[in-house]
């Protein structure tokens, strides 16, 4: 069995915080033995399609940051390039990626360390892992060199519901996004030969009003519309997704569309999260999910849907598929919310499979994909901790009280000296034998 650490969502004090939560599971897992003096850190996380608003907030990822530094490591927040995946991707190059990821927030001022795009400025900036025979589909598979480079890896995940891969958690955001681009195209099978599905007589060719989009999001050049169809150039086609996305989500003719085996992803998901850990040993690999504005789909769009249940909390473990097992376990034993995907697949009911429903697929296959390969355990001892609130913490993390820089100023010159505060107003009727503030003016010059 193994250990998951759990902080529920609750909040009433200021150690209550997300972001506090997450700082003292990471001290409760007993990471910190992850991080040596001098080590480089890569912090890997989502930074949010453009015009999202489902990614993990700067400040929780900021904590994380100013704990490895406190350990004497050097930490980067990281992630890498997509396939793009649908015509508008704002993070297919690093140039674009780097625009989306200030726009959202995260900036080298923010962070108070690099933002930095671990596979390059187009995703060839990789290493090649061997998996050994260990892969339920994957033989080999490319990793972002920056994080294959770095000596310790924090996983900050954002569990929700994803369209392709059922859900979204530890081992996608290491099988996935410790991908380079062509480790995508791998994970997806495109060197495997999987394709889109095409269907030439759904396509009213250039009648339909997306027609260019449809040629121009192609980076292979292998979409060709026709007069009164379509043609796809299969040698060319690495299968990125996005005229598939184009046709089927925003035209809504399906001539192309996405040839999904969420049996094989999963387990490919999975394979790419073992590729990632091979460069490390296991005890360099922290991971943390947060449970929180989980909506059906991931980040990667430009959109975020409602929540399906209410938030659940911060989870961290050493063992990505049990975090991400005791996610699913707990988002399925949770109510879901009315007026969100949850109400329209009629599985408000606390024990429904909440995001199998609504999605109508298995989603737990990059679980079996992590089992089978030796990846992690679905089986987990849930330990459920409450916040530190001693003063000590307290002091650690609010090491300054406001007043004391205002007292000094105060002296110099009040907000209400020689203000009649009388003349303002009338006081609460319940108040008695009313005192008003006096505040005499004081000017000092500075020589």
């Amino acid at each position: 069995m193994v250990d998951v650490y759990f902080m529920n969502a609750r909040a009433k004090t200021f150690l209550d915080s997300y972001a506090i939560k997450a700082r003292q599971l990471f001290e409760m897992a007993g990471f910190e033995t992850a991080i040596s003096c001098g080590d480089i850190v890569a912090i890997k996380m989502h930074m949010g399609e453009a015009y999202t608003a489902g990614y993990l907030r700067p400040n929780i990822v900021r904590v994380f940051v100013d704990k490895v530094k406190e350990l004497g490591g050097k930490p980067f927040v990281t992630d890498t390039t997509t396939m793009p995946y649908h015509p508008w991707i704002s993070r297919s190059i690093a140039i674009d990626y780097l625009e989306t990821a200030n726009q959202n927030g995260f900036t080298h001022s923010s962070m108070g360390c690099p933002v930095i795009i671990a596979d390059g400025w187009i995703g060839t900036d990789d290493v090649t892992v061997d998996l050994g025979g260990r892969g339920c589909y994957l033989k080999k598979q490319f990793v972002a060199r920056a994080i294959a480079d770095a000596d310790v890896i924090i996983s900050l995940a954002h569990f929700k519901g994803h369209p392709a891969g059922g859900y979204g958690g530890s081992i996608k955001n290491v099988g996935v996004g410790c991908a380079s681009k062509r480790g995508k195209m791998n994970i997806h099978g495109a060197l495997a030969g999987d394709k889109p599905i095409l269907h030439k007589e759904r396509c009213p060719g250039k009648k339909c009003i997306w027609w260019k989009v449809c040629e121009q999001c192609c980076p292979e050049e292998a979409v060709k519309v026709t007069a009164h169809s379509v043609e796809l150039d299969l040698e060319k086609c690495v299968y990125c997704f996005a005229c598939a996305n184009l046709c089927t989500n925003v035209a809504g003719v399906r001539a192309i569309e996405r040839f999904d085996d969420i049996q094989a992803l999963g387990r490919r998901i999975a394979d790419s999260a073992l590729a990632c850990t091979l460069t490390k040993k296991r005890s360099k690999i922290a991971y943390v999910n947060f449970a929180l504005d989980i909506s059906p789909i991931c980040d990667c769009y430009g959109w975020t849907d409602t929540p399906i249940v209410n938030d659940i909390g911060v989870l961290a473990s050493w063992d990505p598929v049990a975090l991400d097992k005791a996610c699913i376990d707990l988002l399925n034993a949770a109510d879901g919310l009315k007026g969100s995907a949850a109400e329209d697949a009629n599985v408000i009911v606390c024990g429904a499979k909440k995001l199998n429903e609504i999605s109508k697929k298995d989603v737990e296959t990059q679980i079996y994909g992590g089992n089978e390969n030796g990846l992690g355990s679905a089986k987990y001892t849930l330990i459920t901790k409450e916040t530190i609130k001693s003063k000590e913490y307290m002091e650690k993390i609010y090491p300054e009280i406001s007043a004391n820089k205002l007292k000094d100023m105060y002296k110099r010159q009040h907000p209400l000296a020689g203000i009649n505060c009388h003349s303002f107003g009338k006081p609460t009727k319940q108040v008695k034998g009313v005192k008003y503030p006096k505040k005499r003016s004081q000017f000092y010059i500075q020589i």
